[in-house]
């Protein structure tokens, strides 16, 4: 008389329960990687939305007929948006995420451009991510085109 029940064995669960965790302990630094990852990727985002907006300011001072004087500014006390005015009303606000600080040279806290194309101010704009303290970009205005540029460092 065999009387077995069909089931698993505790010493199978224990197996397979240790199975499960190696592999977590191995995928955990993986999630530190991809974590990192991500921040550098939000931060270029953000590097690179700053830019497409500096570029728009150019283009809607040189191609529209009304001539509106669009400026950037970014708040001393607030390092975590700017704003684009449009003859000194609010065009266009922009709110960056929590852990992402802008800074400016204090030359071009306002950047504008003339008729021409041409920036009244030329510097630079650094982005830093509170959870990447070793990495930044860095957005500079050349001086007589207005040309943005993005670099990581």
């Amino acid at each position: 008389m065999n009387n077995k029940t069909a089931g698993y064995l505790l010493l199978e669960l224990l197996l397979a329960l240790g199975c499960l965790g190696l592999a977590a302990v191995m995928l955990y630094p993986e999630s530190k990687t991809l974590q990192r990852h991500y921040y550098r990727q939000q931060l270029r985002y953000t590097a690179y939305l700053l830019a497409a907006d500096i570029r728009q300011m150019q283009q809607q001072t040189l191609f529209q007929p009304e001539n509106y004087m669009y400026t950037l500014k970014i708040s001393d006390s607030d390092k975590h948006s700017y704003r684009i005015y449009r003859s000194r009303k609010i065009w266009k606000r922009v709110n960056l995420d929590a852990d992402i600080s802008l800074t400016g040279e204090k030359q071009i806290k306002n950047l504008s451009y003339n008729e021409n194309g041409n920036p009244t101010d030329s510097g630079s704009y650094r982005l830093q991510h509170r959870q990447l303290p070793d990495m930044y970009c860095l957005l500079t205005v050349q001086p007589v085109t207005g040309r943005v540029t993005v670099y990581e460092k």
